[in-house]
């Protein structure tokens, strides 16, 4: 694995991680909504999507550190 790819990976997946937890599990939970194995099954592919897009833009488009 190359290591533009680990750094995508390691910049995306934990955002993606923490998005899918933050407005699937909490915000839902505070809000009085319903928490849905539905709702889990679509959120969790497009945020883990949504996090390697982050990752790789960051990595594509921030100052690298010399």
């Amino acid at each position: 694995m190359s290591n533009k790819l680990k750094q995508i990976l390691k910049i995306g997946l934990p955002w993606g991680f923490g998005m899918f937890v933050l407005l699937t599990f909490i915000f839902p939970y505070f809000n009085d909504e319903d928490i849905t194995l539905k709702k889990i099954g679509i959120a969790f592919p497009l945020w883990m999507v949504g996090g390697l897009l982050f990752g790789y833009a960051m990595n594509r488009w921030l100052p690298k550190e010399k």
